[in-house]
């Protein structure tokens, strides 16, 4: 089969979030179909065409209007039989597949979605239903995302990366790995870090930081004067390829979420799979994250990652304290994590699920034309 995967505002290849769901639907579709992507100008790679100017903010609806005479070229040449829209294309897949008259399935990831996609889309796919109005439920699917646990696997070593870093074979790091935004906590960690250093008692740990965004500088600020920055390594982005080696170089990861901080989160709920957590368990690596109802519906604290408050210090020192002096703990959450990854939340399993659903779109467009 042959899908358009519509994702206007993602760069390829790129190191965020939308980034890599992009690329591991891709790699994950590609084994059984033929793949042609609608991404940001100046993305590029084999089946991309970079199309898209970005996010539309509150113009979203100007969307599909601005990227079709773009788009629609590429679309009729590729001569899909269905279309993946990405939930920031906002209806622009559903043009396309109204034009090229084939179904069309979009994905919702937040409250913005337009009547174009929800009303247009043969189906919709979220991690969380929650959000789309039950008019809709009809043809609402719910899915899981996942990590690649053909690339993040507890057999990738860590050994180059410390030994480029400094990092001493006894030390114990704790790692983070992605975008530096404001909801993401890291002010929190390294104010969990100064609590753990001013403790004569607590273990000295070093903090492997791997990524960049709008809150580094203001992070390597909050390091420097809490005169921590022997602690910290900040490596800055590096190939999504050479993530899951960075995780291996970490004894434990952190991803202190703190959904408070983000509009939509604060109001819904954390409805974003983590992907970073995901990545970390199938490496193998305990991780400690925040505590809420959608954390507590995908890990069992204390068996798959340890859940602590969002946004406190103390609780997330207490955590970090608890794994890092913990071999056996460590061990156990890294083996039980990764089980889980491969069982529920795998980007390979979320592609099978996907194609399953473009057969099942095709074959009613089929019958309907029949």
């Amino acid at each position: 089969m042959r899908i358009l995967f519509v994702a206007p505002n993602i760069t390829l290849p790129g190191t965020n979030g939308g980034s890599t769901h992009v690329t591991e639907v891709v790699r994950a579709l590609r084994r059984r179909h033929e793949v042609q992507v609608l991404a940001k100008v100046g993305s590029h790679g084999e089946g991309v065409a970079g199309i898209g100017l970005g996010h539309g903010g509150p113009a979203r609806y100007v969307i599909p209007f601005l990227h079709f005479p773009a788009a629609y070229p590429v679309a009729r040449r590729f001569r899909p039989d269905a279309i993946y829209e990405r939930f920031s294309a906002q209806g622009l897949g559903v043009f396309l597949g109204r034009a090229l008259g084939v179904p069309v399935v979009s994905m919702i990831l937040d409250t913005k979605a337009t009547l174009f996609t929800l009303e247009g889309a043969d189906r919709l796919i979220s991690t969380a239903p929650h959000l789309v109005s039950p008019r809709y439920h009809h043809k609402l699917v719910e899915v899981s995302w996942g990590a690649n646990i053909e690339t993040f696997h507890p057999g990738v070593s860590g050994a180059p990366i410390r030994r480029r870093l400094g990092i001493g074979d006894d030390e114990i790091v704790a790692g983070y790995t992605g975008a530096f935004y404001h909801w993401h906590g890291l002010d929190v960690l390294v104010a969990a870090a100064a609590a753990l250093d001013r403790d004569p008692a607590a273990p000295k740990i070093r903090y492997l930081l791997v990524g960049d965004g709008e809150m580094r500088r203001d992070i390597e600020a909050r390091i420097q004067a809490a005169g921590l920055s022997h602690r910290f390594l900040l490596t800055g982005r590096v190939p999504y390829e050479e993530v899951p080696a960075h995780i291996a170089a970490s004894d434990f990861c952190v991803a202190a979420y703190d959904p408070d901080r983000h509009e939509e989160l604060r109001q819904h709920g954390m409805f974003m799979d983590p992907l970073k957590v995901f990545e970390y368990l199938a490496v193998g690596k305990a991780a400690i994250t925040f505590e809420s109802p959608n954390m507590r519906r995908l890990f069992t604290d204390g068996e798959h990652a340890l859940l602590v408050p969002p946004g406190q210090a103390a609780p997330l020192a207490a955590a970090i304290r608890r794994v890092a002096t913990d071999a056996a703990l460590r061990e156990h959450l890294g083996r039980a994590g990764r089980a889980l990854v491969e069982r529920k939340h795998s980007w390979q399993a979320h592609g099978e699920q996907l194609g399953a659903l473009f057969d099942a779109v095709v074959e009613e467009r089929r019958r309907r034309r029949g």
